[in-house]
């Protein structure tokens, strides 16, 4: 029977979570800082914009959740468990591991909740950008800093059993959500080609490690076709992007038209958004696509202009960068009097755009 597992070491576990979503944003505080030293335009959620970050989360996921599956079986090297046995347990690793990739994914859906804290770091110096994003870390490891307080909360978990494996088969089925939706992402960021050239490579590695092939040095190949997957979208460009939005009611991003319609005495409604942006769907779908707000934009009496931030545009980063917004979703409001804008709320209601448009006609 396995020893029960101590207050200490529950502790410790999530204090190395904590220290792993805190890192993180060190990191990100890092190269924020780093970036903005060499001059480049920055944002919050842009690693989403990253081919070689999509690919390498897909990789990871995938893996994950065939794991999680039990399509397959990892063992560690003889010495290496006897080693870990020794020291009672398989050390922090994981548990760093974990808050740092739980902080990874959650930067392109907190940006609507952080657009203030976000502004005022981007916007400031080194120092602004460390305290800010140490604070941002603290606030996204607070949970497991609380159960770190209180260990013995632990113990009013449920005691192992079947439902276990529900909850595997659950996360598992998560998991391969979000390496679908990841997939798509690639799509629109890299090009369909390289998405599905790493949808055969990520098929090939999980077949190696379930199919019964004799394969010498399968790991080798296994770390070999992950490489060449996450390197490949970094080394062959993808199709240059369509200026034109999806939506046939909305019309290209461009500031100079914005200027253009407003002497016109025209209305415009700018809608930042992405592909990764999960909140901007949520807006399109609960609010601009809706009642009232859907029918006065494909009206024809407000221009309604889109831009396009699922992969790196400067000129949106600097359109962004002037209302000192550095994430997504970003809307607002132009008219005769409201020539530089009315910004709206990250999480949009049908009331707010109607007062903006009010208040931007005059």
């Amino acid at each position: 029977m396995a020893n029960p597992i101590s207050p200490a070491q529950i502790r410790a576990g999530f204090l190395w979570a904590a220290f792993g979503v805190l890192t993180f944003f060190w990191a990100l505080a890092a190269a924020t800082w780093g970036l903005q030293s060499m001059g480049h335009a920055v944002g919050w959620g842009l690693q989403f914009q990253s081919p070689v970050f999509l690919t390498l989360m897909i990789v990871i996921l995938v893996l994950f959740s065939a794991k999680l599956f039990g399509a397959f079986t990892l063992s560690l090297p003889s010495g290496l468990q006897t080693h870990l046995a020794s020291v009672g347990g398989h050390g922090h690793l994981g548990d760093f591991a974990t808050g740092a990739f739980a902080a990874v994914l959650a930067t392109p859906c907190s940006a609507p909740f952080l657009g203030t804290a976000v502004a005022f770091a981007m916007a400031g110096g080194g120092l602004d950008i460390a305290v800010i994003f140490t604070a941002l870390g603290i606030g996204l490891a607070l949970p497991y800093l609380a159960v770190a307080a209180m260990p013995g909360c632990v113990a009013v978990l449920p005691k192992p059993g079947r439902w276990m494996l529900v909850v595997k088969a659950v996360m598992a089925g998560l998991l391969a959500l979000t390496a679908a939706w990841l997939f798509l992402v690639l799509a629109n960021v890299a090009g369909l080609a390289n998405a599905a050239i790493t949808a055969l490579l990520v098929a090939m590695i999980l077949a190696i490690l379930i199919l019964p092939i004799r394969l010498p040095r399968r790991a080798v190949w296994v770390a070999a076709l992950a490489v060449i997957a996450v390197g490949l979208p970094a080394l062959r460009p993808a199709a240059p992007q369509s200026d034109t939005p999806t939506a046939a009611n909305w019309a290209p991003f461009d500031t100079a038209d914005i200027r253009d319609h407003i002497a016109n005495g025209k209305i415009v409604f700018v809608d930042v958004t992405a592909d990764w942006c999960l909140t901007c769907k949520a807006n399109k779908s609960l609010v601009l696509e809706r009642g009232e707000v859907a029918s006065l934009l494909t009206s024809g009496d407000i221009i309604a202009m889109q831009a396009d931030w699922t992969r790196p545009d400067p000129a949106i980063s600097e359109y962004l960068a002037e209302f000192n917004r550095y994430g997504i979703p970003f809307n607002a409001v132009y008219g005769p009097a409201a020539p530089t804008g009315i910004a709206l709320p990250e999480l949009l209601s049908a009331k707010a755009i109607f007062q903006a448009i009010e208040k931007a006609g005059g």
